[in-house]
C-alpha cells in the first residue's frame, strides 16, 4: 500500500528467461519418452550448456566426445572435469572427418594407399555411441548463428529432429546467452580457441597455437598424427617417417567404414570402440 511497508511475495516464482525456457521444454519432450539421454561433448560452451540443461532433467545421461588425435592430455582433463561435475562419463571415438584427413593427406604427406581410406560419417559414430551407451536420443549443442548450414538444420526441425532421434535445445540462443547460463551453472567457460560460435580443438590456426603454448606434449603427439601442422605456425619441418599410429588409425577407419556399408551396426560399434 502507499506510503506503508510492501508485503512479502512468498513462494513467487521467478520467471527463467525464455531461451532458456525453451531448450527446457524441447528436453521435456524427449524426456516424456525416455529417461536417458545422449550428448555430443566438445568441450566447447555450447556443448557444455547443453550437458548441463540434460543433467537437470535426465535420471541418466551419457556423453560422447571426437577426437581427432587420440589419448591427448588436455582432452583427458576435460572429461575429468565434466567426470567430477556432472558424474557423467565421456565416451571417446575417432572423429568420422578423420577418413577425409587421411584420403587427402590433410596436414601430412601422400601416403601410399591414403586414397582408398572409405568414408565414415557422423551417423556411424552415432549408431556405435548409441549401442554402446543404449540411449535412443541425442543432444547437440548446435546453434543456428552457428553457420548457415546448422540455421536451415533448426528451421526445418524446429530444435526437434524426430526422425533422427535428435535434440538441439540452444537452437535459438546468441553467444553470449550461453556465456551467461554458464556463469549461473557455475561453469567456468573454456577456452575459445580461436571461434566465436563453435569451439573444439581442430585444425584452425588458433587452436594450433593454444595447443603449443599450454600443452606442448599434446602437440607433439598432434603432429605425429598430422605433421604438416606446423607449417600452419610458420614452423620449419622435416620430411617425416610414416608412423605406425597413423597406420593403425588408416585400419581402424577402413575397417569400421566397410562394415557399416554391410549394415553390420554390432561389428562397427566394436571397430569404432577400437580406435587406433
Amino acid at each position: 500500500m502507499p506510503g506503508g511497508r510492501q508485503r512479502p511475495q512468498w513462494g513467487r516464482r521467478v520467471m527463467q528467461p525464455v531461451h532458456v525456457a525453451s531448450a527446457r521444454n524441447l528436453l521435456r519432450i524427449v524426456r516424456d519418452q525416455t529417461d536417458a539421454i545422449g550428448v555430443a561433448v566438445s568441450f566447447g560452451k555450447d556443448s557444455l550448456a547443453t550437458l548441463a540443461l540434460c543433467c537437470e532433467l535426465f535420471p541418466r545421461v551419457e556423453a560422447y566426445y571426437l577426437y581427432r588425435v587420440r589419448g591427448l592430455r588436455v582432452v583427458q582433463e576435460w572429461a575429468d572435469e565434466v567426470a567430477l561435475r556432472h558424474g557423467v562419463t565421456v565416451r571417446m571415438y575417432p572423429h568420422f572427418d578423420l577418413s577425409r584427413c587421411y584420403r587427402y593427406a590433410v596436414l601430412q604427406p601422400h601416403w601410399r594407399g591414403l586414397h582408398t581410406v572409405p568414408r565414415i560419417k557422423m551417423a556411424d559414430i552415432e549408431l556405435a555411441f548409441r549401442a554402446d551407451a543404449d540411449v535412443d536420443w541425442i543432444a547437440y549443442g548446435w546453434r543456428r548463428n552457428d553457420s548457415f548450414s546448422r540455421a536451415l538444420i533448426m528451421k526445418q526441425c524446429g530444435g526437434l529432429d524426430v526422425q533422427a532421434h535428435r535434440v538441439f535445445p540452444l537452437r535459438a540462443w546468441r553467444r553470449m546467452e550461453v556465456y551467461q547460463f554458464l556463469g549461473q551453472s557455475l561453469i567456468a567457460p573454456p577456452p575459445s580457441l580461436g571461434r566465436k560460435e563453435q569451439g573444439g580443438l581442430d585444425f584452425v590456426r588458433p587452436a594450433l597455437m593454444w595447443l603449443r603454448k599450454y600443452y606442448p606434449d599434446d602437440y607433439a603427439r598432434w603432429l605425429v598424427d598430422f605433421p604438416f601442422s606446423g607449417v600452419m605456425l610458420d614452423e620449419s619441418y622435416l620430411r617425416p617417417q610414416r608412423p605406425d599410429m597413423v597406420q593403425l588409425s588408416l585400419g581402424m577407419i577402413r575397417s569400421s567404414s566397410q562394415l557399416s556399408a554391410r549394415g553390420e551396426e554390432r561389428a562397427v560399434g566394436e571397430t569404432i570402440r577400437a580406435g587406433p
